[in-house]
């Protein structure tokens, strides 16, 4: 089922939908992978494992364009499905028709729920973890514990986040596990072969930070920096379902804002109802519907935080997978054709709350604007000011870069440089916080070694704050921009998009 439906549900929808930041993010990283380049060291960006995994599809397929970061993406997200299904059926203690058919839908709600794509390595690797805690909790052998450190320290490597999600969550379920076991020794025992495997699963990147000169410090520095911002989103207001504007949005968008907002509290009450739940059994785990119960929970905790962190509904479906997983294992501890309905009215709740923010759903369930573009070579549906602005981008540089075809897009839009398979000469290739004046002193002279023919700059107002202008995060690299640059002020339609053609002031 799993399988099938991943499959299924790529046929339908990979053409749809392109993102200038987050998925060039993504994209970017994994063509520079493929040209010889480090993440982290060479260009800021995720944890490595999801750019070595998708250059290596690339490699494969002969192929770095949207396609194949696409099909690599759904790889690793099938995956995820098959792990997310058989956990909740580990819960349905049925047979026959009701298991297929619970099956169908599990692999239904856990597919719509993980957009956009290029954020499914962190959809499945929090699959992983729950799949990893209810290994933990149902056999006391040390290759198990062994595997699932294993897993632990792969998750790590397609995002830290993960890691230290996945580690918190262990210590939950070892904790359980104290009250319930007999033998501290033989636990504690468990435990070292847990954290060898953590070891072993996290070697790649160690490797790297030993053979590869100048990633070490990379890696520390991208640690530095997250706890010096003492983040990795900028916040949003929780979009709790009291707070909706009646009247302003209309029925449709009303009901998907209040769906996200029942969403939101979902992830704080699951964890909540399930503990106490468990203490009603006095947190008997003898059962295996129980020990997903607790692993859920486990995870459900720590993943709530990545969906708080920007609490918009893409983060809500970074963070709900555990919470989700679990719901459907507590329906499988129901009697008769109850598993089914709760499936059902899942889906159907999953369907109305996504259908705004999936473009396949958009553009054929509530007929949403989306045109076909080309993209990199393939023909992709996305939204009409979408299109104009890339055809416009795709227009002025082709006219403007010359022979050189040497250009920089700030502060967001590294898909521009994915899509012209061109580097781009900075490190900081995705514009989200101030730095410091030594920060810039060093980008700056990455410019003044390449200097590009053209910058096209959108300074806009990231969340509505002047403050997260690029001209006021970056106050000296956009003084040299001003300095070596001069305005163009031959597309004025690229100004209607916010849009800022600079080209290089040979006099200066």
């Amino acid at each position: 089922m799993a399988v099938g439906i991943s499959g299924f549900w790529f046929w339908l929808t990979w053409r749809y939908d392109f993102d200038l930041a987050d998925e060039g993010y993504y994209w970017y990283g994994a063509q520079r992978v493929l040209q010889g380049e480090v993440p982290l060291r060479d260009f800021m960006s995720y944890d490595i494992g999801r750019y070595y995994w998708t250059a290596a599809f690339m490699r494969f397929m002969g192929d770095d364009g949207p396609f194949a970061a696409r099909l690599s993406a759904a790889a690793y997200q099938t995956f995820g499905i098959l792990l997310g299904v058989f956990t909740c059926l580990v819960a349905l203690q049925r047979e026959g028709a009701v298991r297929w058919l619970f099956a169908l839908l599990a692999a239904f709600i856990l597919t719509i729920w993980a957009i956009p794509y290029y954020k499914v390595y962190d959809h499945a690797t929090s699959i992983i973890i729950v799949a990893m805690l209810v290994l933990m909790l149902k056999t006391a052998k040390p290759a198990a514990w062994l595997f699932a450190g294993i897993c632990l320290g792969i998750a790590a490597i397609m995002g830290r986040n993960h890691g230290v999600y996945g580690a918190v969550a262990s210590i939950f379920v070892i904790s359980a596990l104290l009250v319930q076991t007999s033998s501290r020794r033989a636990l504690a025992g468990l435990c070292g072969y847990f954290v060898l495997g953590v070891l072993i699963g996290f070697s790649p990147t160690l490797i790297m930070m030993l053979a590869v000169d100048g990633f070490t410090a990379a890696f520390i520095n991208s640690i530095v920096l997250m706890f010096k911002y003492g983040a990795t989103n900028l916040p949003l207001p929780v979009p709790w379902p009291w707070a909706v504007k009646w009247g302003e949005l209309g029925i449709f968008w009303t009901t998907v804002t209040i769906f996200t907002g029942i969403g939101f509290i979902f992830l704080l009450a699951f964890p909540l109802v399930g503990i106490l739940a468990l203490a009603f059994k006095r947190f008997d785990l003898n059962e295996d519907a129980r020990k997903v119960l607790v692993a859920t929970i486990a995870a459900a905790i720590p993943y709530a935080h990545y969906a708080f962190s920007r609490p918009d509904l893409t983060h809500l479906s970074l963070g709900i997978f555990p919470a989700l997983i679990g719901l459907m294992a507590a329906g499988g501890l129901m009697k008769g054709l109850r598993p089914l309905a709760l499936g059902v009215s899942l889906l159907g709740i999953s369907l109305i709350t996504m259908s705004g923010s999936n473009a396949y759903l958009a553009h054929n369930l509530i007929k949403m604007d989306y045109v076909k573009t080309d993209v990199a070579g393939e023909q992709l549906w996305i939204s009409r000011g979408l299109s104009e602005r890339l055809q416009l981008i795709t227009r002025e540089l082709q006219e403007l870069t010359g022979p050189s075809g040497k250009f920089l897009a700030l502060p967001n839009m590294p898909s521009i440089h994915a899509i012209f398979r061109t580097r781009m000469p900075i490190w900081e290739i995705y514009a989200l916080f101030p730095r410091g004046r030594d920060f810039e002193i060093a980008e700056i002279k990455r410019l003044e070694s390449a200097l590009p023919e053209l910058v096209l700059l959108s300074d806009h107002a990231l969340d509505g704050n002047p403050e997260f202008r690029y001209s006021r995060m970056h106050p000296l690299t956009y003084a040299w921009f001003i300095s070596r640059y001069r305005p163009f002020n031959g597309c004025p339609k690229l100004e209607d998009f916010n849009l800022k053609v600079y080209l290089l002031d040979r006099s200066t």
